[in-house]
């Protein structure tokens, strides 16, 4: 838990760790200011499937809400491992409609396509943001031995 975080003033993140959750919150809400405003003919095709579910705009704003969580939660230090949470979640689901759609085109027609490759690329992402969340600020003052 990045307890070493201390605001120094208003508009600060509080060290490394509120800066990579600001700037993860930034792209975030711009993939999903992307979603929302996108052309549902235009999106990946296991996309298309969600979208069939959920209209676009309702998956933009899911990722904008992310994305400002994780904004507001940089700017309010100290910061717990748990404000990376919604991004994982979001970057979860992205994986898991490719994943499924992957599997199940392949079953149903014997047509194994690319998007095992989107499932890999937005589940690691996943991976390697929850690690990330669970690393602390360094110490502040403290000298090396």
């Amino acid at each position: 838990m990045p307890t070493t975080a201390r605001k120094t003033s208003w508009y600060s993140t509080g060290g490394p760790w509120g800066t990579g959750l600001l700037w993860l919150g930034v792209a975030v809400t711009a993939q999903g200011v992307g979603y929302a405003t996108a052309d549902s003919a235009r999106l990946p095709r296991p996309l298309e499937v969600l979208t069939a579910i959920v209209p676009p705009w309702a998956w933009g704003l899911l990722w904008i809400a992310a994305g400002v969580w994780s904004i507001w939660q940089a700017l309010t230090p100290p910061q717990r491992n748990l404000d990376v949470l919604p991004v994982v979640v979001v970057l979860s689901l992205w994986s898991a409609a490719y994943l499924v759609f992957w599997l199940i085109f392949g079953a149903a027609w014997g047509h194994w396509t690319r998007e095992w490759s989107g499932a890999l690329g937005w589940g690691m992402l996943a991976a390697l943001i929850a690690c990330w969340g669970r690393c602390v600020n360094p110490p502040t003052g403290a000298r090396r031995r």
